[in-house]
C-alpha cells in the first residue's frame, strides 16, 4: 500500500478550500436546516413523480485532455421523449460529485420556480452534471480541474498548495468534447447556462472571461482572492459591451465575509467585493445584459449554495421571460411549419415575436390548408423564432400534444423544419 505524506501538509486545513469543509458554529446550525429543507423538496418531487428515476444517465467519458475518464450525469425533463418539436436549453453544473447540487437544480426548477406566465419561458431544461474526480493514486483532485496555474509567486490563500492548473483543460473538454456530445444525443436549442460553487464558481467566471464557455452564467460564493486577486482583475478588465445577444450573469456571497479572517482570511472579502461592485455598475455592459448579485448573510460556505440558487433560478427564469422572447437575429432563414390534427380548418392562424409573423398579434398570418388535417406555412424569419397557433384569438390557441407548453421556437436554420400535433381529446382553448 502506498504511504502518503501527513494530509495536513499537502492539504492545509483551511476551510472551504479543498475537498474537506470547515464550518462554523452558525454554519453548522443553519445546515442542519438545509439538509431537511433538501429532504423534503426531494420527497415532494418523488410523491409527485415528476422526475422519474430514468431521467438522469450517468455516463463516462474518455478525453484526450485528461488521463482519467470523466463522470457526467445528464438530466432530461418529464415528457422530453413525447416532446419531439421541443428543443431546450442546457443547463451545466459543476461539482456533480456532490449529488445534492446536481438534483437539487431540476429540483428547484420544477417546485420553486414560477414559468413566465405569459408562456414565453419555460421551467424545463437539460441539465448537465460535471463530476471532479478524487483520485488519491495520482494524486488529482477537484482543485486540480478549477483552478489555473498561478502567475504570481505568491498565490494568496493558495500559497502552501500545489494542486491546480487543470482548468484550461477542464474548458476544453467541456467545449470540444461535452458540449458535442449533448448536442449529438440531445434535442437541444444552442444556449447554455453554467453553474459554479466555490471554486467551481470561480471556473464558471473565469470561463465567462477567456472562452465565453456559455451564454449565461451562475456563480455562488466564488473565491476572487486566488493568485492574488486575478480573476477580479481579469473581470474588471474585461471587455463586455462587445456581445450582442441578451446574457445573464449571477454571483452571489454568503456569510462567508462576515466569518472573520480566522476562516477565510481578508483577501476573501477584498476579491468579492471589487467583483461584486463590478457587477452592480450597469455601465460597464450592454442593455441586454442583466447583472444580479445578491448575498445571504447568515449563511454559510456551503449551506448558502440553496438560498442562493433559488435566487439566481427565479432571477434567471425572468430574466428569459423578459429578454428572449422578442430576441431575434439580424439574418433570416427559410422555415416550413406544419399543424397537424382532425377537422381543420382554414381560420388557423400562426403569430410571433417579429413583423414576418405579426408581433405577437392573436390573429396573425393565414396559414395554408394543404387537407382537413394539415396546415402548412413556409417564411423566412430571425432566429430565434417564437410562435403560437391561434384560431384568430388568444381564447381559442392550439393546445400542442407534441411539444412543450408555451412559446414554440425554432432556433437555428438546421432544425427549421417544424410539424406540430394538436392534442386529440382538447386541441383548441375555449373549445
Amino acid at each position: 500500500m502506498k504511504k502518503y505524506k501527513c494530509l495536513n501538509k499537502i492539504f492545509p486545513r483551511k476551510p472551504g478550500l479543498y475537498n474537506k469543509k470547515r464550518y462554523n458554529k452558525n454554519e453548522m446550525n443553519m445546515t442542519k436546516k438545509t439538509i431537511i429543507t433538501i429532504l423534503l423538496a426531494l420527497v415532494a418531487m418523488a410523491g409527485q413523480a415528476q422526475v422519474p428515476l430514468e431521467s438522469v444517465k450517468e455516463l463516462t467519458m474518455k478525453s484526450e485532455y485528461f488521463n482519467h475518464e470523466r463522470q457526467v450525469l445528464i438530466y432530461t425533463p418529464d415528457n422530453y421523449p413525447n416532446f419531439d418539436q421541443t428543443y431546450y436549453d442546457v443547463i451545466y453544473v459543476f461539482d456533480a460529485q456532490d449529488r445534492t447540487m446536481f438534483d437539487l437544480v431540476h429540483c428547484l426548477l420544477n417546485i420553486a420556480c414560477k414559468p413566465d406566465p405569459d408562456g414565453g419561458r419555460s421551467t424545463n431544461f437539460i441539465i448537465v452534471g460535471i463530476c471532479s474526480p478524487t483520485l488519491w493514486d495520482i494524486n488529482y483532485f477537484r482543485n486540480h480541474d478549477y483552478l489555473p496555474m498561478p502567475l504570481h509567486g505568491n498565490t494568496g490563500l493558495f500559497k502552501e498548495g500545489y494542486y491546480y492548473g487543470k482548468s484550461p483543460d477542464l474548458k476544453k473538454f467541456v467545449k470540444n468534447e461535452l458540449m458535442p456530445y449533448v448536442k449529438t444525443h440531445y434535442r437541444t436549442s444552442g444556449r447554455s447556462l453554467g453553474i459554479g460553487h466555490s471554486l467551481s464558481a470561480s471556473f464558471v467566471l473565469d470561463a465567462m472571461i477567456t472562452d465565453d464557455l456559455f451564454d449565461d452564467y451562475i456563480a455562488i460564493s466564488p473565491n476572487c482572492a486566488y493568485d492574488e486577486y486575478r480573476l477580479a482583475t481579469d473581470i474588471e478588465n474585461h471587455q463586455f459591451k462587445n456581445r450582442k445577444a441578451p446574457r445573464f450573469i449571477y454571483a452571489s456571497m454568503s456569510g462567508e465575509i462576515d466569518d472573520g479572517p480566522e476562516y477565510w482570511g481578508d483577501e476573501w472579502k477584498t476579491g468579492w467585493e471589487r467583483v461584486s461592485t463590478f457587477l452592480k455598475d450597469k455601465a460597464h455592459f450592454p442593455e441586454n445584459t442583466v447583472t444580479s448579485v445578491h448575498t445571504f448573510p447568515g449563511y454559510g460556505h456551503y449551506n448558502g449554495f440553496m438560498p442562493s440558487l433559488t435566487a439566481a433560478l427565479n432571477d434567471y427564469i425572468v430574466f428569459g421571460a423578459k429578454n428572449l422572447v422578442s430576441y431575434v437575429g439580424e439574418e433570416t432563414y427559410p422555415v416550413h411549419i406544419e399543424l397537424r390534427g382532425k377537422n381543420l380548418t382554414d381560420t388557423i392562424y400562426i403569430t410571433g415575436n417579429q413583423d414576418a409573423l405579426v408581433n405577437w398579434e392573436a390573429k396573425g398570418v393565414k396559414m395554408t390548408l394543404t387537407s382537413d388535417s394539415i396546415a402548412s406555412i413556409d417564411l423566412r424569419l430571425h432566429l430565434p423564432a417564437q410562435f403560437k397557433f391561434t384560431r384568430g384569438s388568444w381564447e381559442r390557441e392550439a393546445i400542442i400534444s407534441n411539444a412543450d407548453t408555451g412559446n414554440q421556437i425554432i432556433h437555428d436554420a438546421e432544425h427549421a423544419t417544424r410539424v406540430y400535433r394538436l392534442w386529440e381529446r382538447y386541441p383548441w382553448m375555449g373549445e
